[in-house]
């Protein structure tokens, strides 16, 4: 059951690293010399334009040095602004650019439409399957990792 499930994410995983490096290839406003680092942060604003530093290395799953090489670059790309808080100097206060807001709308409006080419692309028991499926493991993960947290 252990291999299987490794395999089943390892396949997630891969769809992951295609699907956004297609979202990536297929769009020339995000031609730039961002990494595959740099876009997964990008995306980590999908809801906001802004995260303390801290928040934003959690989302990404990054140490706080790791996080601060990769805002390095993201500043010098003029993708996110930082600044520290008034109150708080251990905090970075991190938002997006308006470049930043521009690359992050194009990367998830091409997001959307490939995901809708994908899911379009199978007949009606396919997809109702996926969806289905995909219902089932996201409430299965979501209460593990709550179960685990708690």
């Amino acid at each position: 059951m252990e291999k299987e499930l490794l395999k089943y994410l390892t396949t997630l995983r891969d769809f992951g690293r295609l699907y956004t490096q297609k979202i990536i290839d297929g769009n020339p406003k995000v031609k730039t010399d961002l990494r595959m680092s740099q876009i997964k942060a990008l995306y980590a604003f999908r809801d906001r334009d802004s995260h303390f530093m801290k928040e934003l290395a959690d989302s990404l799953g990054l140490k706080m040095p790791s996080m601060t090489i990769l805002a390095d670059g993201l500043e010098r790309e003029g993708i996110i602004r930082r600044q520290r808080d008034g109150q708080d100097r251990r905090k970075v206060f991190v938002w997006l650019t308006p470049k930043g807001r521009r690359l992050r709308s194009d990367f998830l409006a091409r997001r959307h439409r490939i995901a809708r080419t994908v899911i379009g692309s199978l007949d009606g028991p396919d997809k109702a399957e996926l969806l289905g499926a995909l219902g089932s493991v996201c409430r299965i993960l979501e209460k593990a990792v709550v179960k685990t947290l708690a």
